[in-house]
């Protein structure tokens, strides 16, 4: 449903003359100058007719009223992007009289396109005398799913024209609807994890496969918890009260970092924090798959308190993600919270992925993180400028040069690669596939 601003921010337009009404003035401007000049009566009796044409056309599509109700459903309500969505309209004429010739468009906010124009069937009156409901019609239409993000689409516009053509009328009818496309989700690979044991001085292999058992997890109190799930050693290291979360997982939990910090604000539609978000998106969803709860941070919309497990943490993954938005500013703090209540669920450092874009000082909040992961690996996605001037290639970007020094695994990413290609080759540059 739409908010109060939403409804105060609709588009109220003043009918405005069509090029045949423009036109008409101008020969009824031409017949009262020829009156004058020619010193006849009927040029002035032409006049008048012309703009009284011109008044009533005006004057009909400004009072003339469209007493529509529409209904917008979405389906599926949401999408990854360049799925198919099927938009549905359901249109009634509460109004006695019947609806003119009516061109409607469904307008939806940047980058998403707004439908094209189209010729809406008249639609009988209704009286209230009459049983039932006003007749229905149905509309429909694919809207362009190809950008991901939470979309505004609405309200219905429809544009229609007096009876002579001298004038046009645009009103907005319905409410608004959000449609949210969610980021593409790529199937990976498989893969050992090297973990590190509990001291950090060993590096163990685990395949993540079969159920698991039944872990301990601490986090933070919430008010109503038991104070008989208090975890005491938990309280101790953290210096706040934690509690005791009984989970079945198979292991601990892994990190997900998308820095949106380190991309640029100012182009929502970038290449570079699309590929972001998508790889993001697929190595969170791979894990839970794998038995991991993952802690998704850096883009603003969960804190480290988020947990995604089964099936349903894997869905609400990409709908998470599909309000990520790029800028905003970075917090290192949140970084290396989500890190250390991640190595709460097990004696091992958690494994750290992290998804930051190729600009100077985007390292600066990742660097101290390698030393407590025990599978610290960045993805450095170079930027849509980097693109349009050629990259550096060989070393990389200082960015990805300041992480390995850190200690992070870096794959320098072209967003022109694709996710599981650079999972794929992730692998089989640490033995991993």
């Amino acid at each position: 449903m739409a908010s109060a601003a939403d409804r105060r921010r609709r588009p109220t337009r003043a009918p405005r003359l069509t090029v045949r009404g423009w036109a008409l003035l101008a020969v009824a401007v031409g017949a009262f100058v020829a009156t004058r000049y020619f010193a006849r009566q009927e040029f002035a009796y032409l006049g008048c007719f012309l703009v009284a044409v011109v008044g009533f056309g005006y004057a009909w599509t400004a009072l003339r009223r469209v007493q529509l109700t529409v209904r917008r459903r979405f389906v599926p309500e949401s999408a990854p992007a360049g799925e198919p969505v099927d938009a549905v309209l359901l249109l009634q004429n509460s109004g006695a009289m019947r609806t003119p010739a009516v061109t409607w468009v469904d307008p939806a906010s940047a980058p998403m396109s707004s439908t094209a124009p189209s010729e809406l069937p008249a639609l009988p009156g209704f009286s209230a005398r009459r049983a039932g409901e006003p007749e229905v019609q149905r509309l429909q239409y694919r809207p362009d799913t190809t950008r991901r993000g939470a979309h505004t689409v609405g309200p219905l516009l429809l544009t229609f024209a007096d009876p002579f053509g001298m004038a046009r009328r645009s009103v907005a009818v319905g409410e608004t609807d959000r449609l949210v496309v969610t980021p593409a989700v790529y199937d990976l690979a498989r893969a050992d994890l090297r973990l590190s044991t509990g001291d950090g001085s060993e590096q163990t292999a685990r395949r993540l496969v079969g159920a698991g058992e039944p872990d301990v997890i601490a986090r933070r109190y919430q008010p109503g918890d038991s104070v008989r799930k208090v975890h005491w050693p938990a309280t101790a290291r953290h210096g706040e009260l934690m509690v005791k979360q009984d989970d079945q997982r198979n292991d601990q939990d892994a990190v997900v970092l998308l820095d949106a910090s380190s991309f640029p604000g100012d182009d929502t539609a970038s290449d570079a924090f699309e590929w972001a978000v998508s790889g993001a998106a697929s190595v969170a969803q791979h894990l839970v798959a794998e038995g991991f709860g993952v802690r998704l941070v850096g883009f603003g919309e969960r804190s480290a308190d988020a947990i995604y497990v089964d099936v349903a943490g894997s869905q609400r993954v990409a709908y998470d993600l599909a309000f990520a938005t790029p800028a905003g500013a970075a917090d290192p703090d949140a970084f290396r919270a989500a890190v250390e209540d991640a190595s709460l669920t097990s004696p091992d450092a958690p494994p750290v992925f992290a998804f930051v874009a190729d600009r100077p000082g985007a390292e600066q909040g990742l660097q101290s993180l390698a030393a407590m992961s025990s599978h610290p690996v960045a993805f450095v996605v170079r930027s849509d400028a980097d693109l349009e001037v050629g990259w550096a290639g060989g070393a990389g970007s200082e960015v990805g040069a300041s992480l390995r020094r850190a200690g992070w695994t870096v794959v320098d990413v072209d967003p022109d690669e694709t996710v599981p290609s650079v999972w794929r080759a992730l692998g089989e540059a640490r033995g991993l596939a």
